[in-house]
């Protein structure tokens, strides 16, 4: 299968590869069908809406950009490719990982990018100067890591004065969890989800692996100590997206979340006059999924 957006070309062995290891994981998880789940993750239409959103920050084109987390390449791939970034990206290639960082130099070889921008290395020790990046981006990825504020502050290390950090989280104060699909309570302590997902019959082994403690309140205390050693200003933490999308018709970003949503999501805005339901989701800090934008001054 060929998946292409915009002349970027996803190969057939780059889709089997995403089909068989991260849609083979997370299939039981989060009991959505292994192709689903490939062709969500390799929609390169997604990179675009991610910069449009990206791009009320900063602009785009031209920049030197950093992608932590860069998976299978897609963002990287298109955004070169549509915006002309000098664009990098670092993957772990440890067991486990390995899979998806040839696969994502495979991806960039067959769109005439060179496969070496794509390198082996995790957001706790980026491998690259003080001030090297003009944007450093990630999505879905600080809740997967070893040690979140270190992988922050890294990200904020590496970036010029003026440059925008911006990254997309999960909100673990929220009414979602995104990888099993399921609606959950505020996750008030870290053992809250592997308790939830067992009480609905999942198995909660990936759930001890998330870093649940991140939240919009756990971030502005990260940032507040990472501005204590270099000159930040936290942009937003992704209520003005938030307020912005309730109060009007949208679609979330994987096709999968949108369907499982969307019911709930109309009859919200059915009764939502005057965005009352978003500004009181927005005041318990519980808005999903949060869009941390930070600017290195």
């Amino acid at each position: 299968m060929t998946v292409s957006t915009r002349d970027v070309v996803v190969p057939p062995d780059v889709f089997d590869v995403a089909r068989d290891t991260l849609g083979a994981f997370f299939e039981p998880i989060s009991r959505t069908d292994r192709d689903t789940i490939a062709k969500d993750f390799l929609d390169t239409s997604k990179s675009l809406k991610r910069a449009e959103i990206l791009e009320r920050y900063t602009p785009l084109a031209g920049r030197k950009v950093l992608e932590i987390g860069s998976g299978f390449g897609t963002n990287v791939a298109a955004w070169i490719v549509n915006f002309s970034i000098d664009g990098y990206g670092v993957e772990p290639s440890s067991e486990g990982f390995d899979a998806g960082f040839e696969a994502s130099r495979r991806l960039l070889a067959a769109n005439g990018i060179d496969p070496a921008r794509i390198t082996a290395a995790v957001g706790e020790d980026l491998p690259f100067p003080d001030r090297s990046f003009d944007i450093v981006y990630s999505a879905n990825v600080l809740e997967h890591t070893s040690d979140p504020a270190r992988v922050l502050e890294e990200a904020i290390r590496v970036l010029r004065p003026g440059g925008v950090l911006h990254m997309e989280i999960p909100n673990h104060l929220s009414y979602f969890e995104g990888h099993y699909m399921l609606l959950q309570p505020p996750l008030f302590a870290r053992g809250i989800l592997p308790l939830w997902v067992s009480l609905l019959g999942r198995d909660p082994a990936f759930s001890k692996t998330l870093q649940t403690q991140i939240n919009p309140i756990w971030c502005r205390r990260a940032l507040r100590n990472i501005g204590a050693i270099y000159p930040i200003q936290v942009v937003s933490l992704g209520e003005d997206l938030f307020l912005e999308r309730l109060s009007r018709p949208f679609k979330f970003e994987a096709e999968v979340v949108s369907g499982r949503l969307a019911p709930v999501i109309r009859a919200l805005q059915l009764v939502n006059r005057w965005n009352w339901i978003g500004k009181l989701i927005v005041a318990a800090r519980g808005y999903y999924p949060m869009y941390v934008t930070v600017r290195r001054r």
